[in-house]
């Protein structure tokens, strides 16, 4: 017992469970993994994907240590207590529009495509969109449903709509039919959490290290 808690204390070994989003396990975590790989090789990281209600259930139900999660709002729409959240990143949002396309108005405003097919996610995963457009004075027509952004962004250059994607989903992947331009004042928050007060167990820190280290990173993309 006392030489498998002497390891426990120096991190010779452990084990952290992981529940991400898509676009975050195509892009950060793969980065971080690698962090923890060659700083703590005794460190047995497993990943599962998720979205961030299914995350946070796994995790409040100890199906996993740690969940990557994000919010569109302030204040937060999920149920957030007894978790610990560590703030990771501000997505900036983008209107995806076809390349060759010209448009009436500001290419920038949500306002611009009120007549325009949209392209998006499910009902619960579209919230923030309908939100959003709801401000702009209109309510999107979306005739294309999909959560699979390569897929959103396929349409989008075939010209069979618009859509809205965080900065994530387009560094993991850009399609060279489309054009990207940034919304201002729109993001999208990122947070690791974990169950419970601080501190953290030893190796579910040690992946919040690494995230954090990854995302500091002069070549990450801010």
């Amino acid at each position: 017992m006392h030489a498998e808690l002497d390891e426990l204390a120096g991190l010779r070994t452990g084990r952290v469970r992981l529940a991400a989003f898509p676009s975050a396990l195509a892009t950060l975590v793969p980065l971080a993994a690698a962090r923890v790989a060659a700083e703590h090789p005794g460190v047995e990281l497993i990943l599962c994907e998720a979205e961030p209600p299914d995350a946070l259930s796994a995790l409040r139900n100890n199906d996993v240590d740690v969940a990557l999660v994000f919010e569109h709002g302030d204040p937060p729409q999920r149920d957030l207590r007894d978790t610990t959240m560590t703030p990771l990143l501000d997505e900036p949002l983008y209107m995806v529009t076809p390349a060759d396309r010209a448009w009436d108005g500001p290419r920038a405003e949500l306002a611009t495509y009120a007549d325009t097919r949209w392209i998006a996610g499910c009902e619960r995963c579209r919230e923030h969109l309908v939100a959003a457009c709801g401000r702009a004075g209109f309510t999107p027509v979306v005739e294309f449903e999909t959560d699979d952004y390569v897929a959103v962004q396929a349409l989008v250059a075939a010209g069979l709509g618009v859509s809205l994607l965080p900065g994530l989903t387009l560094l993991a992947n850009r399609h060279p039919g489309v054009r990207l331009d940034r919304i201002p004042g729109m993001r999208r928050q990122v947070a690791a959490a974990v169950y419970g007060k601080p501190p953290a167990s030893q190796p579910a820190q040690v992946l919040l290290d690494a995230l954090d280290a990854t995302l500091s990173e002069p070549e990450w993309p801010s």
